[in-house]
């Protein structure tokens, strides 16, 4: 298989991320006429909206190539918009295909649907950081929310184990540098160091569970008897999974629970989640959010891809005795996740160390969504769209509620749940999306939260993790009481002396639009869920 110049529309989005880096970067430099405060303030400006259309118009794009929402059929007459509507079938031609581009990088449903997620996100976050820039360099910051984000979009395609590691650490690089943007606040250099050190560690610990399954599957023979077939794609590991023996088999399970444990750093799955507190609390708000929202749900790509493709040998199955496999060791890691996460962040009383108490325990749902997913084909495919439904959902929610605190912020407000008092009076915008937010994270009706989690449950359930499930439940409840204590000073204490709180235009319009669309997505939970079906049924 050679690549072909026709294969070039299927990486479009990911070509055009890299030359809209390219682009804010290079303007950036053409733009440099001063460098006093009001200067830095334009072109901070400037890449912010260079960067909100470009990914506005990717995203766009991946929207028609995806073919997931809509297909446009071949024209009957011509038309005033005959040249758009051609250019709209040119690219869905060229878009998803069940074959992997190279046998190493996948352009099915589930790339177009993580494509449209984290390009999306990315938006956001590109649209949020507009009203509050960086101190310094904002093109530099905006140059690496897009690497971050091409990093990720390519994750989440990997077929093969020297891409999905590459792109990760591109991904992940970024994502240091960013975290530690604010060099003027110490908290944001310790928050990038600790990020560096526990990123690295995983990285090493995902590597060297990679290396070991190319070594062990490189040396197993072809089905036909044949000799050992060299190869890192995960369609070749499979196969060779599939015929290993008992002793080979054990090597595997040790490969697979390493990358399972570089991974789970990824999502802050307990044990490996010490990092995350201080980092969103350190980092600013809206990195924050990209962190917890965009960095997990690739990571969450890049994850079921490996288990899903490179490993269905080594599920392991439901029985009496419980999961065996690598299903078995996803329901434990749920299972402390799940329950730590959430008992952590009871005695929490500064917003974004709460918030990201409450993002491990969102983890720790992913995870339970995951297990599943060694099952057989029906009860995996649903558990897949449950699974893409449920990152949506939580996405949404955890960018409105640190866009939000990114707000408050930029308006002075410090970073404990005291300074929320009021807010209902302060600013009332603020203060409702607030309240979706971490209501959606609580999984209370009518909003999407709940349908995400029922359907995580119902999953499960099916699965035989009825055990798991009760657990989670539990967890439900408990959770109620820290997400409580977040809204208790916005709608039942006084504002007192603290002044009101103002929002720019563009925040507000972007929180607001947040808002709305988990209210509706738990009222109309049906688009996504039939979007989600198609990108399953696409692979």
């Amino acid at each position: 298989m050679m690549f072909q110049l026709s294969d070039v529309p299927r990486l479009l989005p990911e070509l055009m991320l890299a030359v809209l880096a390219l682009l804010v970067l290079g303007s950036d430099v053409l733009e440099r006429w001063a460098d006093d405060p009001t200067a830095r303030r334009e072109r901070g400006r400037a890449a912010a909206q260079l960067t909100s259309i470009g990914l506005g118009l990717i995203w766009l794009v991946a929207l028609v190539q995806g073919g997931l929402a809509f297909t446009i059929a071949p024209a009957s007459t011509a038309g005033p918009l005959d040249a758009l509507l051609s250019l709209g079938r040119n690219l869905q031609a060229g878009g998803a295909a069940r074959d992997a581009l190279l046998g190493a990088f996948a352009t099915d449903g589930i790339t177009m649907m993580a494509r449209l997620v984290l390009i999306g996100a990315a938006l956001v976050v590109a649209l949020l950081a507009g009203d509050h820039l960086p101190d310094a360099h904002p093109a530099e910051f905006f140059t690496l929310l897009l690497l971050a984000t091409l990093g990720m979009c390519t994750m989440a395609a990997a077929q093969e184990l020297i891409i999905a590691f590459v792109a990760l650490e591109c991904a992940s690089i970024a994502l240091y540098v960013m975290a530690g943007y604010s060099a003027r606040q110490p908290v944001a250099t310790e928050a990038g160091m600790k990020y560096v050190l526990f990123g690295v560690v995983s990285s090493a610990v995902l590597l060297y569970g990679m290396s070991l399954a190319y070594g062990v599957t490189a040396s197993i023979g072809g089905a036909d008897g044949g000799p050992p077939r060299v190869n890192t794609s995960f369609a070749a590991i499979a196969e060779a999974v599939r015929v290993a023996d008992a002793t080979q088999r054990g090597a595997i399970m040790l490969a697979v629970t390493l990358m399972i444990a570089g991974a789970a750093y990824k999502l802050a799955l307990v044990p490996f989640h010490s990092w995350a507190p201080d980092v969103y609390q350190g980092a600013s708000p809206t990195v924050a959010a990209f962190l917890a929202a965009a960095s997990k749900t690739a990571g969450v790509f890049l994850l079921m891809r490996i288990l899903t493709a490179a490993f269905p040998g080594v599920a392991g199955a439901a029985g009496s005795a419980g999961f065996t496999g690598w299903m078995a060791l996803l329901a434990l890691l749920a299972g402390l996740t799940l329950v730590l996460g959430n008992l952590a962040a009871l005695p929490q009383d500064v917003t974004r160390r709460l918030l990201a108490y409450s993002s491990i325990s969102q983890a720790g749902f992913v995870a339970l969504a995951l297990v599943p997913l060694g099952g057989a084909a029906p009860l995996r495919d649903s558990a897949t769209v449950a699974l893409l439904y449920y990152l949506v959902v939580a996405l949404l929610a955890s960018l409105a509620a640190f866009g939000a605190l990114a707000a408050l912020q930029s308006a002075g407000v410090a970073d404990r749940l005291e300074d929320l008092a009021g807010l209902r009076q302060r600013n009332p915008l603020l203060a409702t999306v607030l309240t979706i937010a971490i209501a959606s994270l609580a999984g209370l009706p009518p909003l999407a939260g709940f349908t995400a989690k029922f359907a995580v449950f119902v999953g499960a359930w099916e699965a035989g993790a009825a055990w798991l499930v009760v657990v989670a439940l539990a967890m439900t409840v408990v959770a109620l009481a820290y997400y409580l204590r977040m809204l208790r000073p916005i709608w039942m204490q006084p504002a007192g002396e603290r002044p009101a709180v103002s929002v720019a235009p563009v925040t507000a319009v972007t929180l607001a639009l947040a808002a709305l669309a988990l209210i509706a997505l738990g009222v109309l939970p049906g688009p996504l869920w039939h979007l989600a079906q198609v990108a399953v049924l696409a692979r």
